[in-house]
């Protein structure tokens, strides 16, 4: 690279890297002090040279990326949700890292050359470098995203409040003496369920971004612009919301994939799509349609559908405002007339590598110590230590002991290390890695686990190399949680048969520690359920609570029919947990299993049982889905005949049709104020399920 300095009738400019309001490297000649003779700088990283009227040589166009922000500059440490990165000169081969923590090539999205959009991996509390590298060209921000130590979710909601929110926290201190503040407005109905986990119901305020304040004893916390008051939050999440009808129902149709709006979307009231305008619209270019008459009042019920998307259902509700969001069917004739597809695979999701040592107490300080605090092994079995890391929720896919890393009482002659070495893959986030250590039967696989050892906040990222993590072996399993069941509905064609009850340490914002060897199995309400070997929330788990979850179920895998109930925030494993007010299971009783839908095309049931805040129900055949939400006061589902309406699929004459219903109870959940959040699981204190197949 040659620079050169001319003298020279020019502007006054600098070159820098960058902070151009138009992201495009040099910034433009000002017309100050025009005439001066001052130094120009140019810079030659290419041989070509541009030569402009007045003779000057000019600098080659900078090809190099450069980073100049980050909107919102700001996020949560567990990583996500989406921010843009600004700048110039990006291309898709991007890569892109936050505190040298690589951006999941998967989330990681070229808008254009000023703009690439991503998710932040989980990081450290604090301010960190924003990277962005390509074909080894490199351009850092420096401190150009700072992650939070607690965020909201989620993180908008009505400016009429009454939102739920739940606050997650990292090294947080939540407790009976916390207050939570929307730009100085309290949040009521406080719950904390964790040091690091509380929920609450948002106050009223004007649209805008506004300020979540915490403060637990000495501990405050900040964090501005953390949560977003919106006019129609169903619009951005889905759902219901507005207040009652008084006249006209306002419906938004988006792509489920992509948010995106659904243009020409039959949309209307009632069970009828062939009544016309005023209770049949179509949706326009934005999505939108209303429908509007002198009387309309509710409660009513809405369907729509669209051309290559599924259809959908809301029955009984009352509410002005309705936001759906439809998925596209996997047909080849609607790709091959260039409908939308649902996306295909991603760029690639990598995990983090963690590495470390089971390190046991004793006379050896610079080299491994015995495993004193297990019992020794008789004849067939062996001392052995599981690794895992803590999963994200309860409802993640089960760990086994086959999962973790296994660690033996032996180690390598001539290691030099303290401790007994492991090396794991885990999920990129911010976790807790730990181990169990038991005794072992060589020949049957059943393990009995002594002790347990936790390392805690450790923050994953993408293809990040953890090392050194020490897991001080030294917190023995010697409490025992008691659960009862009691009331559990009565069989239907010995249906539900098998029961479960689980254990998991909830570590709030590290995830949970989830315990398959401490499952118990039972038949009903007259079986024992005592979860063992559970460690007492002293030391490293001080902060941690105990949530169980019990599954009443069918068959070893508990498959639908089944009811469930979770009970979260127990603050010591020494209690005894009862189970009661189960959520009924639904029992279809028009069509029957292996039947034919009537003629009416409803489908009926009964509920043994308590009945639940909502029912979502999910009809499918083939390319077919058709989804309906309805009030837990909900007997029936039905589905409207689309079969004259030209490009809609209709439920398809003489195919099978699968039909899954599922009920769930929530704190504080209105169906009128629905939003497609409490669809997760993770919202949910009771659930049942039934499946049934017929024809039509």
């Amino acid at each position: 690279m040659r620079v050169s300095v001319i003298l020279g009738a020019v502007g006054s400019w600098a070159v820098f890297a960058c902070g151009c309001s138009d992201g495009g490297g040099i910034p433009s000649e000002s017309p100050r002090d025009a005439g001066a003779d001052v130094p120009r700088v140019i810079v030659e990283d290419v041989p070509r040279q541009v030569v402009d009227a007045g003779g000057a040589v000019d600098a080659a166009r900078n090809v190099n990326p450069v980073v100049v922000g980050v909107v919102p500059d700001h996020g949560p440490f567990a990583g996500g949700p989406e921010v843009v990165v600004r700048g110039s000169n990006f291309t898709e081969s991007a890569v892109v890292r936050f505190g040298g923590n690589l951006v999941q090539p998967s989330a990681t999205r070229f808008t254009d050359p000023r703009r690439l959009t991503v998710r932040p991996p989980a990081g450290r509390v604090g301010e960190v470098d924003v990277e962005v590298e390509i074909d080894g060209r490199r351009a850092v921000l420096p401190n150009g995203y700072r992650y939070d130590p607690v965020y909201a979710d989620p993180s908008d909601g009505s400016i009429a409040g009454g939102t739920l929110i739940t606050l997650n926290g990292l090294g947080t201190h939540f407790d009976g003496t916390t207050t939570v503040t929307l730009d100085g407005a309290p949040c009521t109905n406080l719950r904390v369920t964790s040091p690091e986990r509380l929920s609450c119901t948002t106050p009223a305020h004007p649209e805008g971004r506004v300020t979540l304040a915490v403060e637990s004893g000495d501990e405050r916390l900040s964090v501005p612009e953390a949560f977003l008051y919106i006019d129609n939050p169903e619009s951005t999440r889905g759902g219901l919301g507005g207040g009652p009808i008084e006249g006209s129902v306002n419906v938004t149709v988006l792509a489920g994939a992509t948010g995106d709006a659904i243009p020409n979307a039959l949309v209307f009231l009632g069970d009828n799509p062939d009544a016309g305008a005023p209770r049949v619209g179509r949706s326009n270019e934005r999505g939108r349609a209303t429908l509007s008459f002198d009387g309309l009042r509710g409660p009513t019920t809405l369907t729509v559908s669209a051309r290559c998307f599924n259809s959908h259902t809301v029955q009984v509700f009352d509410a002005r405002n309705v936001t759906l969001y439809l998925y596209a069917q996997m047909i080849p004739a609607c790709a091959m007339m260039g409908e939308p597809m649902e996306p295909g695979p991603s760029r690639g999701t990598y995990g983090a590598s963690v590495r470390g040592e089971l390190v046991w107490d004793g006379p050896y300080e610079f080299a491994p110590n015995p495993w004193r605090n297990v019992p020794m092994p008789r004849a067939g079995e062996r001392r052995v230590a599981f690794v895992f890391a803590s999963q994200p929720d309860i409802f993640s896919q089960p760990t086994t002991l086959t999962d973790g890393a296994v660690v033996l009482e032996t180690v390598t002659p001539g290691y030099g290390g303290r401790g007994y070495p492991f090396a794991i893959t885990t999920r990129p986030s911010a976790l807790a890695v730990y181990a169990l250590a038991g005794v072992e039967n060589i020949r049957t696989q059943r393990f009995t686990p002594y002790m347990m050892g936790i390392a805690r906040g450790v923050l994953g990222a993408p293809r990040a190399q953890i090392t050194n993590v020490l897991v001080p072996m030294n917190i023995p399993l010697d409490h025992m949680t008691s659960v009862e069941l009691r009331d559990l509905p009565e069989p239907v064609r010995g249906e539900p048969n098998r029961a479960r009850v689980e254990a998991f340490v909830d570590l709030g914002g590290e995830g949970v520690i989830a315990r398959p060897d401490i499952t118990v199995l039972g038949r009903d309400e007259s079986d024992s359920y005592n979860l063992v070997a559970l460690p007492a929330f002293t030391g490293a788990l001080a902060d941690a609570r105990l949530i169980v979850r019990a599954i009443y179920g069918t068959n070893d895998y508990l498959a639908t029919p089944y009811t469930a109930q979770v009970v979260s925030g127990i603050t010591t494993p020494d209690e005894t947990v009862r189970f009661a007010n189960w959520v009924g299971i639904p029992e279809v009783t028009t069509p029957v299993d292996s039947g034919r839908l009537p003629d009416d095309r409803v489908v009926r049931f009964n509920l043994q049982g308590a009945s639940p805040d909502m029912f979502w129900a999910s009809l499918s055949a083939d390319a077919l889905y058709w989804q309906t939400f309805a009030n837990g006061s909900a007997r029936s589902f039905s589905y409207p005949d689309l079969s004259r309406i030209e490009g809609l699929r209709d439920l398809p004459a003489g195919a099978q049709l699968y039909l899954s219903i599922n009920a769930f109870r929530t704190p504080g959940f209105v169906f009128n104020e629905f939003r497609y959040n409490f669809l997760s699981q993770l919202y949910w204190t009771a659930y049942a399920s039934r499946s049934v197949l017929f024809s039509r």
